[in-house]
């Protein structure tokens, strides 16, 4: 392996109410990560335009569909305006970013990570496969495609969100198709709405992850803002006592289990450390938990990688017209490649991995 290279996990809250500020601020922390010489910076769950701590709290019906109106407004279209931002930024800085956002699609709304390469490029959008609780009336479902590993110039990269980490086949399945940078976002908050510490959850679920697939856990979580709190406080009253600013953890785990950076807890900063992809080799000697310490005779994980439509056409689309063959497709896709290569040999390699993606969706 022989990679070694910084990461920064960001433990931030959000401009409060100002998606435009916290675009800019994002930006600003992403400089500040490459100032240090990161070459990966990470950012917290749904970060754009924020966590909607709202769906917790006791507060009408009414109040509720115009908070989700605003959530609604200002979450990211991918790919759009905004995302193009970021990308144009993590290019200027040559950092990799992964930045986890309200994402808009048609009349959903999902939390979604998105994974923007150092070139600019935007590698791709995960969804959170099981919004938690109270999020299932907000967010939709991913399905078993977002359960993908990133093939990048610092190694294999994937990622959870929040809760999926109490998903031990999702665990397994990024473990299992090479992960080894596993990047998570997380929502952070003083609000002790449940019997239950967040941040200590965190730190045992990112440990936990890094020993068990024997990958670097990079980790990031917000924080409450005293304007955010103070929102919450004249939104819900009841929230008085168990609601204040701070909270959050954010840091990198090595695939041992120790921490190569932070955590730091309950007001903003940033955990800088440095990842040594030939630690996973030596992890690996002990445990393998897709190799030599799997035991496929006895135990199987089936992952339906298909996206799950709620329509298919069959014989033919509405409004006329047939559907193309799949041989026709991929005969059309052959030539708009070479034609691609020609243009800019540099897409090669991506056209590659591209081409045997769609011949295995193909496939079905």
């Amino acid at each position: 392996m022989g990679k070694r290279f910084k990461a920064a996990a960001v433990l931030a809250a959000p401009v409060w109410m100002d998606k435009e500020g916290t675009l800019n601020k994002m930006v600003e922390m992403a400089g500040e990560a490459a100032s240090q010489e990161a070459r990966l910076v990470v950012f917290p769950e749904t970060y754009i335009p924020y966590y909607p701590w709202w769906v917790w709290m006791g507060i009408n019906n009414p109040k509720k569909l115009e908070l989700f109106r605003y959530l609604y407004e200002n979450a990211l279209e991918v790919p759009g305006p905004d995302v193009e931002r970021l990308c144009q930024a993590a290019a200027r800085l040559s950092i990799f970013m992964v930045v986890g956002i309200n994402e808009r699609h048609g009349g959903t709304l999902y939390n979604s990570q998105l994974f923007i390469d150092d070139r600019g490029r935007l590698l791709g959008r995960r969804r959170k496969l099981m919004p938690t609780g109270e999020e299932r009336t907000i967010w939709g479902w991913g399905y078993g495609g977002d359960l993908k590993v990133f093939d990048t110039d610092l190694g294999k990269m994937g990622g959870l969100i929040c809760y999926e980490h109490s998903m031990p086949l999702a665990r397994f399945a990024l473990y299992a198709l090479g992960e080894e940078i596993h990047i998570a976002n997380w929502p952070g908050a003083n609000f002790k709405s449940q019997p239950r510490d967040r941040s200590r959850i965190i730190d045992a679920a990112m440990r936990h992850t890094a020993f068990e697939g024997q990958v670097f856990a990079v980790f990031s979580s917000s924080c409450m803002s005293q304007e955010e709190v103070e929102f919450y406080l004249e939104l819900d009253p009841a929230n008085k006592g168990i609601l204040s600013p701070g909270g959050g953890i954010a840091g990198i785990v090595d695939p041992l289990g120790n921490y190569v950076a932070g955590p730091i807890e309950n007001q903003e900063g940033m955990a800088v450390g440095e990842i040594d992809l030939d630690l996973i080799r030596d992890a690996k000697h002990m445990v393998d938990a897709v190799g030599h310490y799997a035991r496929s005779d006895v135990l199987k994980l089936l992952l339906d990688h298909r996206d799950q439509p709620p329509v298919i056409f069959k014989g033919g689309f509405p409004g006329g017209g047939d559907r193309f063959s799949r041989d026709e497709l991929l005969g059309l896709w052959s030539k708009i490649r070479e034609r691609l290569v020609v243009q800019d040999p540099s897409l090669e390699r991506d056209l590659e991995v591209f081409t045997s993606r769609l011949e295995e969706m193909a496939r079905g």
